[in-house]
């Protein structure tokens, strides 16, 4: 999309504080009808840019709810905190500059699902990459504003984005593209519009088709350090990065400038950055048709009005019409409907459906020649007979389970009726003083503080009370299946679980993450079902006590995380649980690895010699790796189901 005269006129306007609409008047600086504040921008255009990335009052407004008067973003999140410091923190501190009566709220919505959130809720504000902005026009009708440019000025300065292909130096060989057909390449990020879309571009542009070119494409989670890393310990053949990436990498010396060299360059690449796709549009901001005339005049005129940071500011010419062609020529975004115009893309569209079809007309064939077979083979009595001995064999085999179960049942009723007994009255004893306290409490000749604060207390005895009765709930459950041999079940959703009950419950809270790329998802929308087979409650204990005792660890820190993920590995799901607490002696490791040592219990009181013999029970191994500078990495390892190999199914069927 090019600008036309108008809309150029139309946001130096807004720049300039004025109306498009009305001749710029004499009158210095317009109202902020909000605040009553001056409308002046001097102490944005002076404004020094600052580390945001500790900054509380840059932060604290990001998860409240928004109110009349508050500037609301939506910030698309890609994977890299880079962008969100360098970017989206320095508008919002400009903002409040120039208005610090006014808030700045600002959602950060994964690329998964950006446009659809953003239409759903009805943000005002976008900053996105240029892919999703063009997506965002489409479905929402938003309107571009601003888009990350270089100071460098001219016609190209908003093409700022692209991709260059590193190689290990040694390896003569690659260079050109043709070089490394058939090569496996490793890209920082794959949860965007980004440089592996624009390589595709450019081979779509040489007339090559993308699909099945490269053998494969390695996401790497941590992005930029571990692209070098698997180029350079030969994991890939070649790296994707982000346009000025190496150069910067180069020029700090973070990278040895003679490991690494660039390939499949393009020439007459625009800026001083060598690219080996097509060069676009950065990141823009944009709004959508409800925003606030008055609130999108204040977010233009800051935005143009700030200084340049590192070489990078905000402009005017927002020139989507390359980013279009890609995503059509790709048929990516919303163009992903082309694909149904070919049969190859209505059969990736429809292939579960196909698959249920064949499934059935094959079944339905088998059974077919099946079932002539028998006729052919077997006499009517024989049928008769092997029909009445099996007849009486299903009936023995039913008699005797019934009875075995009449036994398990009998002995776990009387253990029930004896828990029943035992805790159903003191508890509901317990539960009726408190609501008498309550009554008693609303109804005294007290303060009003004295009364909040007694029914404070009250209220928390209530709900540990209500935790107290399912906790025995669970226990009870717990026997009852505790005789059942392992069966089918969802690690994905086991693994969810103990998160869950972790962040409502556990006193020591830090964050815990989950890695993208496995099974765990960042959105849990996305999660992949691992199946295995077990006890999805011993699961749970298992995965409760690495992850509580790897938030124990972190705890001590300021910056604790936990990070889990979850990946297959050949036969075997592989689960790792992963803190940055301070790093242990080792005596102290030792202690941790060790069979038989005491290591303090909390939580539930499940210790690791425990969580080892639920790893045994599963067939499985939990091991424990000490990082190189900080931190504990647990690992529990267990093998995967596939059907053939099912309890009862045969290993040939």
């Amino acid at each position: 999309m090019k600008f036309s005269f108008p809309r150029l006129t139309f946001l130096l306007a807004l720049a300039l504080g004025g109306s498009p609409l009305a001749p710029a008047q004499a009158d210095p600086a317009p109202a902020d009808a909000l605040s009553g504040a001056s409308f002046n921008l001097a102490d944005v255009r002076s404004m020094q840019y600052r580390d945001l990335a500790s900054d509380d009052d840059a932060r604290e407004t990001i998860q409240e709810e928004a109110r009349p008067g508050d500037f609301v973003f939506a910030f698309e999140e890609t994977g890299k905190n880079e962008a969100y410091l360098r970017i989206v923190l320095p508008l919002a501190e400009a903002l409040r500059i120039a208005f610090p009566e006014r808030r700045v709220i600002v959602r950060r919505i994964p690329s998964h699902g950006f446009a659809q959130t953003v239409k759903a809720e009805r943000i005002p504000f976008v900053i996105s990459t240029a892919g999703s902005m063009v997506s965002l026009i489409d479905d929402s009708g938003a309107i571009p504003l601003a888009v990350r440019e270089r100071s460098l000025g001219g016609d190209t300065a908003a093409q700022a984005a692209g991709g260059l292909l590193i190689v290990d130096a040694k390896r003569k060989e690659l260079g050109s593209l043709a070089s490394l057909k058939g090569a496996r390449i490793a890209v920082e990020s794959s949860l965007s519009f980004g440089p592996w879309q624009w390589l595709a571009g450019r081979l779509v542009s040489e007339g090559i088709d993308p699909k099945g070119y490269f053998a494969s494409a390695v996401w790497r989670p941590h992005d930029v350090p571990e692209v070098f890393n698997a180029v350079a310990t030969g994991g890939a053949d070649a790296g994707l990065v982000s346009l000025c990436t190496f150069e910067t990498l180069v020029d700090t010396g973070f990278i040895d400038k003679d490991a690494f060299r660039p390939a499949a360059v393009l020439s007459g690449t625009p800026g001083p950055c060598r690219s080996s796709t097509p060069v676009l549009p950065d990141w823009t901001v944009g709004y959508l048709p409800a925003a606030e005339s008055g609130a999108v005049r204040r977010v233009a005129a800051v935005a143009f009005s700030m200084p340049d940071q590192e070489g990078w500011r905000w402009g005017t010419r927002v020139d989507l019409s390359q980013v279009r062609s890609l995503l059509q020529a790709l048929h990516y975004g919303p163009y992903a409907y082309l694909d149904e115009q070919t049969v190859l893309g209505f059969a990736k569209r429809h292939s579960e459906l196909l698959l249920m079809v064949l499934a059935v007309f094959l079944f339905v064939a088998f059974h077919a020649v099946r079932s002539r077979y028998l006729v052919r083979v077997r006499t009517r009595d024989l049928e008769a007979a092997l029909a009445e001995k099996n007849r009486m064999e299903e009936e023995a085999r039913v008699s005797r389970e019934r009875l075995s179960a009449i036994e398990r049942v009998g002995l776990l009723s009387q253990m029930s009726s004896m828990f029943a007994h035992e805790l159903k009255q003191p508890l509901s004893s317990l539960s009726n003083y408190i609501g008498g306290l309550k009554i008693w409490n609303s109804r005294r000749n007290a303060l009003p503080g004295d009364k909040a604060l007694a029914e404070e207390a009250l209220s928390a005895m209530a709900e540990e009370t209500g935790r107290i009765t399912a906790i025995v709930n669970r226990v009870r459950g717990y026997a009852r299946q505790s005789t059942e041999p392992l069966k089918p079940c969802d690690w994905t959703a086991v693994i969810r679980r103990a998160i869950l009950i972790v962040e409502r419950h556990d006193a020591r809270r830090v964050p815990i993450l989950t890695a993208p790329g496995g099974y765990l998802a960042a959105d849990q929308a996305d999660d992949r079902a691992a199946m295995v087979l077990g006890d999805p409650l011993e699961l749970e204990l298992l995965v409760l006590n690495l992850i509580r005792n790897a938030a124990h660890a972190a705890s001590v820190r300021p910056d604790g995380f936990v990070s889990v993920s979850l990946a297959r590995e050949e036969k075997n799901f592989v689960l790792h649980v992963t803190d940055n607490g301070p790093k242990l002696s080792e005596e102290g490791f030792a202690r941790l690895t060790g069979y038989g040592d005491s290591v303090k219990q909390e939580g539930l009181g499940i210790g690791l010699s425990i969580c080892r013999g639920i790893a045994d029970r599963h067939g499985g191994v939990l091991r424990f790796y000490q990082l190189p500078h900080e931190g504990i990495c647990a690992e529990a390892v267990i093998e995967a189901l596939d059907e053939a190999s099912e309890p009862g199914r045969p290993k040939g069927e």
